[in-house]
């Protein structure tokens, strides 16, 4: 807790800047995926003021609360101050990576050498979602910005190079406007795989959504929901791991649905070795690949966790070229998964259990400092606050083409050749 000067009624008061994080907390971070991301969101009680929030991700896909931070908005000494304790106290480790909007609050804390983002290393990279909110703030265009999503999914280099000449072919400021943008701060391609996949800032939306209540209390209720909701999580999700892992699953669901769709599409490729120590390959595919391509050929490394399609290097889990490669010298290709998305390791998240907040009565006597709301944050609008979201190009959606109820065609009302082409009787109306 920071305190900040204010003042009221010509004396001088305790203002609060608050960073919160629980014991369990930390120690689930480090058997979860290396990512972080990080959001703010309004409270809605008699004061103004915003909720920072920070989340990861188990090898299971499910979203853990890491920290919170209850400042008096997204300025760059309130993303600071979360930023720097939430590098100090939760994740001191090398290689993180930090996902955030391009809010220039974060970047410049993010940057601040003080807050110790930059020693050990670390990268921070950008919402796919909120980058392609800007552009079309920026170029109003929604068929290229469909374009500019598709470029930051990318996942490997020859996609990227195809979006990138669609998109210059028909605007070229727009090509301007994105490479302006270092490329590996929001392409997939050029990660090397340190975002585990996640493109987006949704994990921790989600969370804001879940806190909507709570963001209506006043400061120490909030503090009691966020405990009692993490708390009683931790639980309830370690007994379902446990009874997982004592049915002898070795890893998580997501990963064996993933390596059961990679493996299927293995049993169609053919395979050469281009070096006697095995490994280095060609794989070549001779059927179709689901996803619509074309047949493709591509390189596969063994000793440098390489592939040509880039599934490999996002995702850490083998693709389907990997594990024809491993299958053609009898290599155990499930030794090359991350050890993230093993039961055992998405337990030992849980391990560590809340305690129990004891009787008020109990309680130690506070003598610190007297802490209060800046009266200058009181809200003075009259009547209920607005709880409903402001809409942005983000959340919009495209009007769809309206259709005819018989032949269903997008143009609406043709004529009685066009229906009679499709089938259908006018005088009737029977589709046949």
């Amino acid at each position: 807790m920071e305190t900040i000067p204010a003042y009221h009624e010509n004396s001088l008061i305790n203002g609060i800047t608050i960073f919160i994080d629980f014991v369990p907390c930390i120690s689930a971070f480090k058997f979860c995926k290396p990512m972080v991301q990080v959001d703010g969101t309004w409270l809605y009680g008699k004061y103004k003021g915003t909720l920072l929030v920070a989340v990861a991700q188990d090898g299971n896909d499910n979203v853990i609360p890491i920290a919170y931070a209850i400042v008096e908005g997204e300025t760059k000494e309130g993303w600071s101050f979360f930023l720097r304790n939430l590098r100090k106290f939760v994740t001191p480790q090398a290689n993180i990576c930090l996902i955030s909007d391009r809010h220039e609050s974060i970047k410049s804390a993010y940057n601040n050498p003080n807050n110790g983002w930059q020693d050990p290393p670390s990268k921070h990279m950008f919402c796919v979602r909120h980058i392609a909110q800007n552009f079309t703030r920026e170029f109003k265009d929604n068929a290229l910005k469909k374009k500019v999503i598709s470029m930051g999914y990318s996942i490997n280099e020859p996609t990227y190079r195809y979006y990138r000449r669609e998109i210059g072919m028909l605007n070229l400021d727009a090509l301007k406007w994105l490479d302006n943008i270092p490329r590996q701060d929001w392409i997939q391609a050029f990660d090397g795989g340190s975002r585990w996949g996640q493109m987006t800032t949704n994990l921790v939306e989600s969370i804001n959504a879940v806190l909507k209540g709570p963001r209506n209390l006043p400061i120490t209720a909030l503090v009691q929901s966020t405990y009692f909701k993490t708390g009683t999580l931790f639980p309830t999700m370690g007994k379902q791991h446990a009874s997982i892992l004592a049915s002898g699953q070795v890893y998580t669901k997501p990963c064996i649905d993933f390596m059961k769709l990679e493996i299927s599409k293995s049993n169609s490729h053919r395979v050469d070795s281009f070096d006697r120590s095995n490994h280095t390959f060609m794989v070549h595919e001779t059927v179709v690949p689901r996803e619509g391509r074309p047949i493709g050929h591509f390189s596969v490394n063994l000793s440098n966790k390489w592939c040509d399609c880039g599934i490999y290097q996002a995702k850490h889990m083998p693709c389907s070229h990997v594990i024809a490669a491993c299958s053609s010298i009898k290599y155990n290709y499930w030794s090359l998964i991350s050890d993230v998305y093993k039961v055992e390791s998405v337990l030992k998240v849980y391990d560590e259990v809340f305690q129990p907040i004891p009787n008020q009565g109990y309680w130690p006597q506070y003598e610190g400092v007297k802490v209060c709301h800046n009266p200058l944050m009181r809200r003075v609008t009259k009547g209920r606050p607005k709880s409903k979201r402001i809409r942005t190009e983000m959340g919009s959606k495209e009007r769809e083409p309206r259709k005819c109820g018989l032949c269903r065609w997008s143009k609406g009302r043709e004529s009685e050749e066009e229906r009679d082409h499709q089938g259908i009787v006018v005088d009737d109306t029977v589709a046949y």
